[in-house]
């Protein structure tokens, strides 16, 4: 447990465990792990400006035709989805479909199989559901959860940190997170942040030092989505833009945020 108060988080979720770098009101940096995200709300919540996460937020669902049956139409993907990919390039494998929310509740109902998460996944919105999505459900069950029960739809965020380093950088990123071009690449998008200090993510590392669950990746991931958290609200945007962005049957958007001076134009 962290002993300064966050204003500004990023958080990235892997192999179920939660690693949250946060930025307090003075601008110091800290990072801490948590075994769930309600650890994170409980612990941040009442300071936080913003908290961005690294999970899907806005699930789709099927629509209606006229005569009330199951429709499967492009208004029912995932467009922020679309939109990652289209402005990271090289790296749109990276972001891969969101699964929908029977998907999540009938994994929460027992176990499933991914064959069976899969499936009806495509009852419902048409397409099947990849490994990586349905490993994902845990973490998405989990901030759904905190959402549903606190106030939190203007604080707690999805984001996706290859976007993040994109709008940084102004470069697409060509190498995987986990190699050494890819952290070299990484490493100087943050630099590239007017507020970030430089070794910030060294100092970092040594504070986690007794976790090894958490690796190198995953911890600069969450600075990236930290210090997009930090931005201004003239540099603070979304794919889609704010004016057109979706939401789901709960209510909840549809959209990654990231931080650049002028949003994409994806014209």
């Amino acid at each position: 447990m962290t002993t300064t108060s966050w204003q500004h988080i990023g958080v990235d979720w892997d192999a179920g465990k939660w690693v949250a770098v946060g930025y307090s009101d003075t601008g110091e940096a800290g990072v801490d792990s948590y075994a769930a995200f309600k650890d994170i709300w409980t612990e941040h919540g009442d300071t936080a400006d913003r908290i961005l996460v690294d999970i899907p937020i806005g699930l789709r669902g099927p629509s209606k035709d006229a005569d009330g049956h199951d429709e499967h139409n492009e208004s029912q993907s995932r467009r922020c989805d679309r939109l990652a990919r289209k402005v990271i390039g090289p790296r749109s494998s990276s972001v891969f479909p969101a699964p929908c929310r029977a998907a999540v509740e009938a994994a929460l109902d027992g176990d499933k199989s991914h064959s069976e998460l899969s499936e009806i996944n495509r009852e419902a919105v048409g397409k099947g559901l990849t490994q990586q999505a349905a490993s994902i459900i845990p973490g998405i069950a989990q901030v759904d959860r905190v959402l549903a029960e606190e106030a939190a739809d203007e604080t707690i965020i999805e984001s996706h940190p290859e976007v993040c380093f994109r709008a940084f950088t102004d470069e697409p990123l060509q190498y995987n997170k986990t190699s050494a071009q890819g952290l070299a690449t990484r490493l100087d998008a943050l630099a590239a942040s007017t507020e970030y200090e430089p070794g910030t993510w060294r100092t970092l590392a040594d504070e986690l030092a007794g976790d090894h669950a958490i690796g190198v990746d995953d911890l600069v991931d969450a600075l990236g989505l930290a210090l997009t958290a930090r931005a201004n609200h003239d540099a603070f945007h979304s794919l889609p833009d704010t004016d057109s962005v979706p939401t789901d049957a709960s209510g909840r958007p549809m959209r990654m945020c990231y931080r650049r001076a002028e949003p994409f134009d994806l014209d």
